[in-house]
């Protein structure tokens, strides 16, 4: 995450007075994204400082970083080349990894079988690349998942969601929902068991 003391800062901030973190603000969103090992930043719009921001290409930058996919940087960059690379001394090449780390992740909420060839279009890749990322990405930890090769497609078991809204709640609710649910049933059946043993032993 990005700077702890730095976040937990901008919490203290108002909204009355948090015009006045602009610059605290500005940095803390340029660290997370520099941050190889920083992928989710939703809890960076919460910030007052960071939402007053808002208009400003730096939001709109964090905005891309957190809900929006590849393309979407690879637009933003093309108008805003110099803003990125001078303004805000981030590596280009490295902005693109990680985006495409946070499609692929955005990818993968979606549909739980992924084609090669999907994954090649969407993440901007040539077809020797693709193994390699998805490789990578399996290293994060953030996408666990198996690669079928002769098939040409990776079969998601589990990915981290980019963001934890009202869906991701809801769907939260229903997993634990059946697992109070399961929890139940083997209840009942070591229930019956253990009364058919003892009908067994007298």
């Amino acid at each position: 995450m990005a700077s702890k003391v730095m976040v937990e800062l901008l919490t203290t901030y108002t909204e009355e007075n948090a015009s006045q973190a602009r610059e605290d603000a500005h940095k803390c969103i340029v660290s997370a994204i520099a941050d190889p090992n920083t992928f989710l930043m939703d809890y960076l719009l919460t910030l007052k400082p960071v939402k007053f921001l808002e208009g400003e290409p730096i939001y709109e930058l964090l905005t891309i970083f957190v809900t929006e996919n590849l393309s979407a940087y690879v637009d933003f960059y093309k108008s805003h080349a110099s803003y990125i690379t001078d303004t805000l001394n981030l590596s280009h090449e490295a902005n693109m990894q990680k985006m495409r780390l946070l499609t692929f992740m955005q990818m993968a909420e979606m549909k739980k079988e992924l084609n090669y060839a999907d994954i090649q279009k969407e993440l901007q890749l040539t077809s020797d690349q693709v193994e390699f990322f998805i490789i990578d990405v399996l290293k994060t930890k953030l996408v666990k998942a198996h690669i079928d090769q002769a098939n040409q497609k990776v079969i998601v078991s589990l990915t981290m969601h980019r963001t934890f809204g009202r869906s991701q709640w809801k769907q939260l609710h229903e997993t634990l929902k059946q697992c109070s649910s399961n929890m139940s049933k083997i209840q009942d059946t070591l229930i019956q068991y253990m009364l058919a043993y003892n009908q067994s032993v007298h």
